[in-house]
């Protein structure tokens, strides 16, 4: 019966961190692109904006995915674990999207840097599907390769707790 309460505490809180990541990764394409109001472009119908913002959204949770594994076997804290693990998950994914924040927002300007003939951000504004596609590609590959490395961290993170 532990096991299935457990099971349902990780979902609950999964499902709450999920919307809060949702909303701060949302932020971070913000901080990245000052000179584009997401908010208006996504309410005057702008596809480019909302593929990369959609992007944005699924990169950050594969790369949120790892922290999720809670891997109690070297824990020393008996069988009754349950608080240790909705602890050690909340700070898995704390710990994650901080590494997502910073894996996607290095990414990117990594990318603008090294395609110095296109403004992405103009383009973006005018509503450039072929751009938006690129900049989505770029963020869900980063997305897929982050997330092993965060993976392994979890796991040091997660062997040093209890």
């Amino acid at each position: 019966m532990g096991q299935v309460l457990l099971g349902f505490a990780q979902l609950a809180i999964a499902i709450i961190l999920s919307a809060i990541v949702a909303f701060l990764s949302f932020y971070l394409f913000q901080w990245l692109t000052r000179d584009l109001d997401e908010w208006e472009e996504v309410r005057q119908g702008n596809p480019a904006v909302g593929v990369v913002l959609g992007a944005i959204l699924l990169a950050v949770a594969l790369i949120l995915r790892p922290a999720l594994a809670v891997d109690t076997a070297q824990w020393d804290a008996g069988h009754q674990v349950y608080m240790q693990v909705l602890l050690a998950e909340a700070l898995q994914l704390a710990i994650g999207l901080v590494l997502a924040v910073l894996a996607l927002g290095l990414a990117l300007l990594i990318f603008a840097g090294l395609t110095r003939g296109i403004d992405e951000i103009e383009e973006l504004k005018k509503g450039n599907l072929a751009v938006g596609g690129l900049l989505a590609g770029v963020v869900l590959c980063v997305g897929l390769m982050v997330s092993q490395a965060v993976g392994q961290i979890m796991t040091i993170v997660s062997s040093f707790l209890f």
